[in-house]
């Protein structure tokens, strides 16, 4: 069983794993059922290794900054920034170069020291704006 530090230790060793898109990391780290809740994400951790490959395709310089992180139990909550450049495609949206700069609320479940579940609560609209400026 893991401790209320260890699982915000593990979110915080994820978040920079991404950051450094050190992914082979998610190995270690992401449970291979994870289960994304996400709306439109699949379950799995190739999926979010693949999800995050993407966001570092079309955001240069990705940054998760996190802004407030608060454990109890198995679950953390994490408040965070997404930050980059809008250098690559982005699903519809054509890469223009503008820099993003969105907040996003996370809430993980850990089990067996590795990140089983995800919520998350976006600020999609401000990154789109961003984007399309």
């Amino acid at each position: 069983m893991t401790t209320t530090e260890e699982n915000k230790a593990l979110v915080r060793r994820f978040f920079a794993a991404i950051e450094n898109n050190q992914l082979d990391e998610f190995d270690t780290i992401i449970a291979a059922d994870y289960d994304d809740h996400l709306p439109g994400q699949s379950p799995g951790r190739e999926v979010l290794k693949k999800y995050f490959a993407g966001l570092h395709a079309a955001f240069g310089n990705l940054k998760l900054p996190i802004l407030a992180l608060i454990g109890e139990g198995d679950k953390v909550a994490v408040y965070n920034s997404v930050q980059g450049i809008h250098q690559g495609d982005y699903g519809a949206f054509k890469a223009k170069g503008n820099p993003v700069d969105a907040k996003a609320f996370q809430l993980y479940r850990i089990e067996n020291g590795q990140l089983a579940e995800h919520w998350e609560v976006a600020d999609f609209m401000t990154l789109v704006h961003q984007i399309q400026a």
